[in-house]
């Protein structure tokens, strides 16, 4: 054998037995990671089972503090509801004690009034049958009564009966008169009251400003220069104005002119045009038509604005385009100086306010018919008859309610007021005319009221004169005490009023007082 042969052998017995000790090594530390790992797990196991131990020992801890915790609210939370059921028990049982008692006391008041009304009951049957027993006996007696008579007077029953019949309606006539005037005058007070409070409460709901404006104005011209200018050579251009405005041109003095026609807006329009001609340098008649047309336009779709503001106002847009034109036309007509638009206004509102405090009358229809209600006068210079038929005829037309229609031609009497919004137009009527500043009469109206006063005072039986006081809202009478008695007085004063409401037309109302005086005279000798 040589020896690289056995240096090789030596060599892999060598790589040999150097494997198999690596293969040994590597087993035996394996078995010592292996032990190590099972001791460190054996470790980490008593560790995790002392945690555990740890962990269940606090939780258990905790546990036993939560159920004491729960235990302790608990006990609170029954304790109270056995408070609040024993309070309410507590309240139960004094109500009950408190139902028991009045219940007790009741039906005691019960008992002793069913005592008494058994005992009211026989107390009443005890009359009854004595009423019956007296009836007889008056019966009877009524009877020996007539055969009495019948044989000392020798007179018919039926004779005897209609004598006593009628002496007893005399006897309740009269009596009935007595309460019937008693009911009245009870009936006055009550009513005068209630009126009195309602048109206070109105007066002081009423939000509207009085109108202050008052008639139509006059044209001044300042001097001769302008005088002639406005007058035009042998007066063309006064006559050219009078036939497009048809109306008149009085000059007065100090060179006022003053316009003089029947139409309330050709009345307007005369006197806008003027007023502008006045201004002109050098006006002519074809300058004058220019103007006239043009104010003629001004005016127009003045009246159409006013007549949409006051029905807008008072809530009536739903109103016909006609009768809102010549409720715009009222802007220009006046009574008693009293601007009439605005007087149709305040009835509308005022008998609105009237109308929400009685409620027997729609709200919106007492407005409707106190703003229509003078319509007419707008009218009336070109129609015959008053100016409440013609206003009602007209809206009427315009498919106006009837019971607006009614109101309207009512509130002057021209038709009979049948209805409570009628007489809500005529009071709200006679308001606004009646307020202080409202009207202003002229001399010649205010002498003929007074005129008409004294006439009718003076043509009754007894008069000894007649004076009129507070602008004719007065009448005191004096009358011959040896004519007139006391209780002809009373009626004398009645009929003096009643006829004065049926033959004056005023706004508000007359005072009436009759006066009779009775001297007496003695000498002492």
């Amino acid at each position: 054998m040589s020896l690289v042969t056995l240096v090789a052998i030596i060599f892999v017995i060598a790589a040999l037995i150097g494997i198999a000790l690596t293969a040994v090594s590597i087993r035996l530390r394996d078995k010592a990671q292996i032990r190590f790992a099972q001791e460190e797990a054996a470790e980490i196991l008593e560790a995790a089972k002392g945690l555990a131990a740890d962990s269940m020992a606090d939780a258990k801890e905790r546990v036993e503090d939560y159920e004491e915790q729960l235990k302790e609210q608990n006990h609170k939370e029954v304790s109270q509801l056995e408070a609040r059921v024993e309070q309410q028990e507590l309240s139960y049982r004094k109500k009950r004690s408190e139902a028991d008692r009045t219940y007790n006391v009741e039906q005691r008041e019960i008992q002793k009034q069913h005592a008494g009304l058994v005992e009211r009951s026989k107390k009443i049957d005890s009359r009854q049958q004595q009423y019956r027993e007296k009836r007889e006996k008056a019966e009877a007696v009524r009877k020996q009564l007539v055969v009495e008579l019948q044989r000392i007077g020798n007179l018919n029953p039926e004779e005897i009966k209609a004598e006593i019949t009628a002496a007893r309606e005399n006897e309740l006539q009269i009596e009935a008169k007595k309460k019937a005037h008693f009911y009245e005058e009870e009936t006055k007070v009550q009513a005068e009251g209630i009126a009195k409070h309602i048109l206070n409460t109105v007066f002081n709901r009423f939000p509207r400003e009085s109108s202050l404006e008052r008639g139509i104005g006059t044209v001044e011209i300042e001097n001769e220069e302008q005088k002639f200018r406005v007058l035009g050579k042998d007066g063309v251009n006064l006559a050219t104005l009078t036939q497009l405005c048809e109306v008149e041109f009085n000059l007065g003095e100090n060179n006022v002119v003053q316009v003089v026609g029947f139409d309330p807006v050709r009345r307007e329009l005369a006197t806008r045009t003027l007023e502008k001609v006045v201004k002109e340098k050098n006006p002519n008649p074809d300058s004058i038509k220019r103007i006239f047309e043009r104010t003629k336009m001004e005016v127009l779709k003045k009246i159409d604005l006013d007549g949409k503001k006051i029905a807008n106002e008072l809530g009536m847009q739903d109103m016909a385009p006609e009768i809102k034109n010549m409720l715009g036309s009222l802007r220009y007509r006046y009574s008693f100086a009293q601007n009439q638009y605005f007087h149709v206004g305040e009835v509308g509102w005022l008998c609105g306010l009237l109308a929400s405090e009685l409620q027997s009358v729609d709200f919106k229809s007492a407005k409707r018919a106190g703003l229509l209600h003078d319509v007419g006068k707008a009218m009336d210079h070109a129609i015959e008859g008053g100016h409440a038929v013609i206003g009602a005829d007209f809206i009427k037309k315009f498919g106006e309610n009837e019971s607006i229609v009614h109101a309207v031609r009512s509130h002057h009497y021209e038709e009979q007021p049948a209805t409570d919004l009628a007489f809500l137009v005529i009071a709200a009527d006679a308001i606004s005319g009646a307020r202080p500043g409202a009207r202003r009469s002229t001399v010649t109206s205010y002498n003929q009221k007074i005129e008409a006063l004294s006439t009718i005072a003076d043509g009754f039986s007894g008069v000894l004169r007649t004076m009129i006081f507070n602008a004719g809202r007065e009448v005191r009478v004096v009358v011959d005490s040896r004519k007139v008695s006391d209780v002809q007085s009373l009626k004398l004063c009645r009929d003096i009023a009643d006829k004065i409401e049926i033959e004056c037309s005023y706004p508000g109302q007359i005072k009436v007082m009759v006066v009779r005086e009775t001297h007496a005279q003695a000498h002492a000798k």
